[in-house]
């Protein structure tokens, strides 16, 4: 490890905030163009969470139009969101764990890194698992004795889902040990895989209705006076499955070969193939009160319902290449970097995924995963918790720092950002509880429909107001040490 500490801006950084994984990238090291992130975008959307709260819009009571509508919104939301985060990593080529020391100090950062780590992980658990339901699928339809397998209980699985989440487990560590060049890798090409289900649901869906007319002219069922709280919710639903993505967007722009390939990249990817690919959920919801009466949220389950073995093995399959995508992209890589920069001395980036993946397994998300409205009240906690976080992150930036930071103290405790910054965990926790008053205050519980945007506006106006005395002085600090910051 000593041999690959360099200095930062020709300072010596401390050893429990630096090492490899954590340095900031230059030159070639910065190599991803504006199709890596198209594609990798293109592997992160097609998340079967996503897809479901989509679907749930509908049995909600929501016409096709209105649920497209809250869909549309929330990811235009969420898009603005990641292109204002996105820039920092970029310039600086170091991720999310080392930018928030900014905000909240060089040992304050840990509290916000730890919690963003810990939903990192259950997220990954929660992927895994449902990737194992196409796993147990696939194995179904090719073996007919593989059901019975299920009379065996294994740690509240049937013998059958158990086998199949373990598979889904090794195909994890598979990529995700094998560091970041991998997961490019395999986000390149298996991003695009899922659309040619996805289309083909799709084309099912108008078959089986007999027209798109008749799929897009679904009734709304929602009383007047329902239809804006359960649109907010959807909506915080919504940016709750990508609420974390948002926080570290950096781990992933740090390797930007410039700031115009990841916003052209993200531009093609993120907003357009996220409305995309909810408008086939929709479609195919829809699709499915026509042929089996009744809504089916979940894509892998809408597949099982096929009496043709081919198509429910090859369609089950797509969705796990999917389900891998997303979480290794997402959980995977956000998960390495925050448990790396917990103990950077000890841990690197393989290390901490493979950490990952052990505690998100033994979290046993089977256990609530399909209970009914447990899914909602997740979302809007992840939401709630990520949202203050971002909200400060974005306040320092842009309007407390101008756009600058002193990189070489983001690795030193004795730098302008060392120790603690009181005022962002103020702020965070201000934020925090005001994104949960609605669920802590049942006069007040309407408010929870719009956690995550009250966190970002509570959280960032608390922390402007607290820091506003100090730009200035903060500003000349930083200039004072610093040649220059841009890589």
């Amino acid at each position: 490890m000593e041999e690959e500490r360099v200095l930062v801006e020709g300072k010596e950084p401390n050893k429990n905030l630096y090492n490899s994984d954590l340095a900031p990238l230059t030159g070639e090291k910065k190599n991803w163009t504006w199709w890596a992130y198209a594609t990798i975008w293109m592997g992160i959307v097609h998340n079967i969470v996503a897809w479901e709260v989509a679907a749930h819009l509908m049995v909600a009571g929501m016409s096709f139009w209105q649920a497209f509508a809250c869909v549309a919104s929330a990811y235009l939301v969420a898009f603005i969101a990641i292109a204002f985060n996105s820039y920092s990593g970029s310039k600086y080529g170091v991720p999310f764990p080392v930018l928030i020391r900014a905000s909240f100090g060089t040992k304050g950062a840990q509290i916000p890194v730890f919690i963003r780590a810990c939903l990192g992980i259950f997220w990954f658990g929660v992927h895994m698992y449902i990737g194992s339901i196409a796993v147990n699928v696939i194995l179904a339809s090719s073996f007919p004795a593989w059901d019975s397998l299920g009379n065996i209980n294994v740690l509240g699985l049937g013998l059958n889902e158990f086998i199949a989440f373990v598979i889904t487990f090794s195909l994890h560590a598979l990529v995700i040990t094998h560091g970041m060049e991998r997961v490019r890798k395999f986000e390149a090409w298996a991003g695009p895989v899922i659309m040619v289900i996805a289309v083909g649901l799709v084309f099912w869906a108008v078959n089986v209705s007999g027209g798109l007319g008749n799929l897009v002219s679904i009734p709304s069922t929602i009383s007047s006076e329902d239809f804006w709280p359960t649109f907010f919710l959807g909506m915080t639903a919504l940016l709750g499955t990508v609420a974390t993505l948002i926080l570290n967007i950096s781990d992933l722009t740090r390797f930007s070969k410039s700031q115009k390939d990841h916003i052209i990249g993200q531009g093609m990817g993120m907003p357009t193939m996220f409305i995309l690919f909810s408008l086939m959920a929709l479609l195919t919801t829809a699709g499915t009160m026509y042929a089996f009466d009744e809504p089916v949220t979940n894509p892998i389950y809408v597949l099982a319902g096929f009496e043709n073995p081919f198509i429910v093995i090859v369609g089950a399959l797509s969705i796990l290449v999917s389900t891998l995508s997303v979480n290794v992209a997402t959980n995977g890589v956000a998960v390495g970097y925050d448990l790396t920069n917990l103990a950077p001395s000890k841990l690197n980036f393989r290390k901490s995924g493979a950490i990952a993946l052990t505690i998100g397994a033994i979290s046993a998300p089977w256990l609530w995963y399909e209970e009914g409205g447990a899914l909602d009240v997740v979302l809007g906690a992840i939401g709630a918790t990520m949202a203050p976080v971002l909200g400060i992150m974005l306040i320092d930036f842009f309007i407390i720092r101008k756009m600058n930071y002193n990189l070489a103290s983001l690795f030193r405790h004795d730098g302008i950002y060392g120790g603690w910054n009181r005022n962002g965990l103020i702020a965070f926790i201000v934020g925090a509880l005001a994104a949960y008053s609605g669920l802590i205050v049942p006069s007040i519980s309407y408010l929870y429909n719009y956690n995550w945007f009250i966190g970002v506006g509570v959280a960032a106006v608390t922390y402007l107001a607290l820091m506003w005395s100090k730009r200035t002085a903060i500003t000349d600090s930083q200039k004072k040490d610093t040649n220059s910051n841009v890589i």
